[in-house]
């Protein structure tokens, strides 16, 4: 049976150290591991471009790249590159258009007309793609909401392959070790981890803190700064690791973390390690579902109070372990996408 040929579109973001790991990552993955036809188109989100003229560009472009292509599915990673899809859609060169959104948020723009502008292409984008994939259960309420019809309305979370995801035995993980990945979301909050860990390593010493991804270098004992990694390498440390920090929180200039997902936790829970996730962003919802971690305010005493809970109380910790991974094997990304394609 021919399987249909899919045309990827997606922006992605780099940092000094190199691109980060996204969604179209692991789309690109699962394609490659089933042997899938696809091309993929990838943009960068940041350019000294004016953003219009970026924008016709890259519309433009992906439209002649589409008609050449002569793929039948297309799959468009945020409303610009959905929108092109939807074009192709109407001259006839692409049979089936996905607009895949995988972070949402009411003021993307401080410009008031570009902000209009972006959320009327979102709309309009979610209402005339084939199917609409949204990355978190709060953005498929929001398209509810918009009047787009539930048959095209697809949860697709920032999950990882569960199989890619390690899971060692107990006996190999280090308890005391507490992982956490940064981004630039995080920036706001380093200072009340590293405050909070500092408490709690005087009732407990000997515990040791990682923290990945580009940010502030700052000495603190048992703090260690390892900078951005590469993926597979990410996965192994955490793999080690006893109890994963999540913690965001909302601000004007990261307003999209409410309809976000974080592929990170979703990476920690995979990989068999308890969550302590703030409630901000929406995986915390499936966190308290599935008890596979403790979902806190950003305040310290609670996240004090949560990595007390998880590393005194072992049967806690195995149990929020062993759903964990339960969450993670429901959420794989590779049983999600061969039902979506």
């Amino acid at each position: 049976m021919k399987k249909d040929r899919i045309l990827l579109v997606s922006h992605i973001y780099s940092t000094k150290s190199g691109f980060v790991y996204g969604p179209v990552n692991v789309i690109e993955g699962y394609l490659n591991n089933k042997k899938r036809k696809y091309k993929l188109i990838k943009y960068s989100l940041v350019s000294n471009t004016p953003l219009l003229i970026k924008s016709l560009w890259e519309t433009l472009n992906t439209i002649v790249v589409g008609i050449k292509s002569k793929a039948d599915i297309f799959i468009g990673i945020d409303p610009l590159n959905a929108l092109a899809g939807i074009i192709l859609k109407k001259i006839h060169a692409i049979k089936k258009t996905i607009f895949y959104c995988v972070d949402y948020t009411p003021t993307r723009f401080q410009n008031k007309l570009v902000n209009y502008i972006y959320l009327w292409i979102d709309k309009y984008c979610a209402l005339n793609s084939d199917e609409v994939w949204n990355v978190s259960t709060r953005i498929v309420a929001l398209r509810e909401n918009q009047g787009v019809l539930r048959d095209k309305i697809k949860f697709v979370p920032n999950s990882p392959s569960f199989d890619a995801c390690v899971r060692l035995p107990i006996s190999k993980i280090n308890r005391n070790q507490i992982i956490m990945v940064i981004g630039q979301t995080h920036s706001a909050i380093v200072d009340l981890v590293l405050k909070s860990f500092a408490e709690i390593s005087k009732k407990i010493p000997n515990l040791r803190l990682k923290i990945i991804g580009a940010g502030k270098k700052r000495l603190q004992k048992n703090v260690e700064f390892l900078g951005q990694l590469e993926n597979k390498k990410l996965l192994k440390i955490i793999s080690k690791s006893g109890v994963a920090l999540a913690i965001y929180t909302f601000s004007k200039d990261y307003s999209w973390i409410y309809y976000g997902d974080s592929k990170k936790t979703r990476e920690y829970l995979a990989s068999g390690v308890p969550v302590i996730i703030t409630d901000i962003v929406g995986t915390s919802d499936d966190i308290k579902k599935y008890n596979a971690g403790i979902v806190i305010k950003a305040k310290k005493d609670d996240l004090v109070n949560a990595i007390d809970k998880l590393m005194s109380d072992k049967t806690f910790w195995k149990k929020s372990r062993n759903n964990a991974i339960k969450l993670g094997r429901d959420f794989d990304i590779d049983s999600i996408l061969d039902r979506m394609l």
